[in-house]
């Protein structure tokens, strides 16, 4: 797994053992000693699933980025300054700088998460998109039906759907929303 943030870059190498490298004036690319099997890098903070699905986060800590919440989780995702993990229950946990609403998840089951810089999407158990956080430029405005996979950049969000196509929406400023066809 690897997890590019902001302006540095996290990997779990083959033993599960965390590798950063790229900017850590906050100590985001120091990461702690242990096994994992997932990684989020955000804006300047790091979070990670150790193997039995605890939270562990590092960095700057300015809103309360690195205070994950305690249990077990199943994936992670970080955006900006938010990091928000589906738990075993599959509900979502978020915390950080939440000015834009990003990280006051809906509740639901849900089976994949991402976040970009200021909002966060979901696929809930049925394949339904749902998007919450910062909307100026459409990046939670999301298509209808049903999605098999979900990534969102800073500021726009992609998904593939249950026929292979992709949806895009939010900014599309230098055509990152400009899905080729088949």
């Amino acid at each position: 797994a690897i997890a590019a943030g902001g302006f540095h870059t996290c990997a779990l190498n083959s033993s599960g053992n965390i590798e950063c490298w790229g900017y850590n004036e906050d100590d985001q690319a120091t990461p702690p000693a242990g096994t994992y099997t997932a990684i989020a890098a955000g804006g300047f903070h790091t979070c990670a699933l150790d193997s039995s699905g605890n939270i562990e986060c590092w960095g700057d800590n300015t809103t309360g980025r690195t205070d994950a919440p305690s249990g077990r989780h199943t994936a992670i995702a970080s955006g900006g300054f938010h990091t928000c993990a589906l738990d075993t229950a599959e509900s979502i946990d978020c915390w950080g700088n939440n000015d834009r609403d990003q990280a006051n998840p809906p509740t639901g089951n849900y089976t994949t998460i991402t976040a970009g810089w200021q909002h966060t999407c979901a696929l809930d158990s049925g394949g339904t998109i749902e998007c919450w956080g910062d909307d100026t430029i459409g990046q939670t405005n999301s298509p209808t039906g049903n999605h098999t996979s979900i990534t969102a950049g800073a500021f726009h969000t992609c998904a593939l759907t249950t026929t292979r196509t992709a949806n895009c929406w939010g900014n599309n400023e230098n055509g990152q929303t400009n899905t080729p066809r088949r």
